[in-house]
């Protein structure tokens, strides 16, 4: 499979994450910056195991990294179910828009990629416990606000 295959198989999880972590106006940017620094590696995504694995642990460490440098950026002010745009209750958002963005990235993968906390774990680079707890830690927060 080329590497243009490989990215195109990927491309839109990529973008599905990265805009759940920075926001669309931010998540091309991550993306492209990731993809960009892999191609330039000896190899490129041929050379990669599992590349959509490596490749959303790659965001995530983008994002955090630029996290370090930036202002947090907002996410986007609609969901996506089924493929279709739906409306998102803006308090809601502003929510999410507070979790830090461990939490987010466990909640985007296991409750819209339908990762297990295992998988998840493996992309995040850390235990499933961690991201059992993160989960926890999102969830409470959200009851919290919402139910507020």
């Amino acid at each position: 499979m080329s590497e243009s295959d490989i990215y195109e198989t990927v491309r839109l999880d990529l973008m599905r994450y990265a805009t759940a972590l920075v926001g669309r106006n931010t998540a091309e940017d991550a993306v492209s910056t990731v993809v960009t620094r892999v191609l330039a590696r000896p190899g490129g995504l041929g050379g990669l195991r599992d590349p959509k694995q490596y490749l959303m642990r790659s965001i995530l460490n983008e994002v955090r990294t630029r996290r370090r440098q930036t202002t947090r950026q907002p996410v986007v002010r609609v969901g996506i179910l089924d493929g279709a745009v739906q409306p998102v209750e803006d308090h809601v958002i502003d929510v999410i828009e507070r979790l830090p963005s461990q939490q987010r990235a466990a909640a985007f993968l296991v409750f819209y990629e339908e990762y297990t906390p295992s998988e998840a774990a493996k992309l995040m680079g850390c235990r499933p416990g961690t991201v059992r707890r993160y989960l926890h830690l999102a969830r409470t927060k959200l009851r919290e606000e919402l139910d507020g």
